[in-house]
């Protein structure tokens, strides 16, 4: 099992990127309750704060265009549903079974979309005869966008004042804005993709290549989020981390800054995934692990117990292509005297 996972920082300002519902002239954004870590006098304590999140459907909806646009591109399968999901209002995936030979296989290969991230598909039961179920689940998972709540003193989302010109006369609304150091963890199985219960596709590869690109697309594309027409988000990477792991899963640290009893913050995300990556290691000693990481914020290196015990390849890059690329690089299907899916390793 080849599977990677990232974690990301980013410093988001004046966001609608996640709209709730509307009452009246008033649009909320989403919010959730997050604890933060407070230190008074030396002492550390945690309350619950409801701040601005962005789901991970909506991301998932940003990432699943940005996988059809270049799908299509690349003249990969993509099912008319999943094709037109602009005009049907979101992707619905072909929730009715079609036929009797519909299966899960079927599917992998019409759709690389409903290949990745997954679909759910019923039929009604017949008279005399129980109903059917097919379902595959997605080879990738996103957490929702939440504040680190450790790294600044979030607030709720603020209502923001606007007027438009409506049946001749001026009409107010509100629309509830969002500032956050927001967080999000996405986690690939690259070793599913391309598979059904039975059969291989014959394009695995690119697909397994794709589905990292859909993954660049979607954060250099401006596709998370909505309202962007008149507010789109503003969205700066603060740090990333990356761990590609084969053959069992291992899934990065949240990319949360720690909280020093000082005031001082620490890159609490970069240390504990490294640290934990190498007790891993200790663990499963077959397991192929490579680390790369992006840090805009603290200048981190790892600490010299790190680097004195390590046993496994760690590499700083400068942007976030950079890392999805190297994430490419290490999978690398096609190099020559490599299993199908393996890491590449120095």
């Amino acid at each position: 099992m080849v599977f990677v996972s990232f974690g990301f920082r980013f410093r988001v300002n004046v966001e609608a990127m996640n709209m709730v519902e509307s009452v009246g002239n008033y649009s909320r954004h989403r919010v959730a309750p997050i604890i933060r870590r407070i230190v008074e006098d030396g002492k550390v304590r945690y309350e619950v704060q409801f701040l601005p999140v962005v789901s991970g459907q909506s991301v998932a909806n940003a990432y699943m265009r940005a996988l059809v646009d270049i799908a299509v591109r690349k003249q990969l399968p993509v099912c008319e549903v999943c094709r037109n999901y602009d005009k049907l209002n979101g992707f619905s995936k072909r929730p009715n079974i079609q036929g009797d030979d519909d299966s899960m296989d079927k599917r992998v290969a019409e759709c690389v979309i409903e290949d990745v991230t997954g679909f759910m598909a019923t039929e009604e039961k017949k008279a005399g005869e129980k109903g059917r179920v097919i379902r595959r689940t997605s080879r990738i998972q996103f957490s929702h966008l939440i504040p680190d709540a450790d790294s600044a003193k979030h607030v709720p989302p603020m209502p923001q004042f606007h007027v438009r010109y409506g049946e001749g006369a001026q009409t107010i609304f509100n629309i509830e804005s969002a500032s956050a150091i927001y967080t999000l963890v996405v986690n690939i199985d690259t070793d599913g993709i391309g598979k059904g219960i039975t059969t291989t596709t014959s394009d695995r590869d690119v697909r397994v290549k794709t589905a990292l690109d859909a993954l660049a697309l979607m954060f250099n594309g401006g596709y998370i989020g909505a309202k962007k027409s008149r507010y789109f988000p503003q969205m700066e990477l603060l740090g990333a981390i990356a761990v590609v792991s084969d053959p069992y899963a291992f899934v990065v640290s949240s990319p949360k800054a720690k909280l020093n009893n000082d005031g001082t913050l620490l890159p609490w995300y970069l240390e504990d995934t490294l640290r934990r990556a190498l007790v891993f290691k200790n663990i499963f000693n077959d397991i192929s692990l490579r680390v790369f990481y992006i840090d805009n914020e603290f200048n981190w290196t790892p600490s010299e117990d790190v680097k004195k015990n390590n046993k496994i390849e760690i590499e700083k890059v400068d942007n976030l292509n950079t890392l999805i690329a190297k994430v490419k690089e290490t999978l690398n299907p096609n190099k020559e005297g490599q299993t199908q899916g393996s890491i590449k390793t120095k």
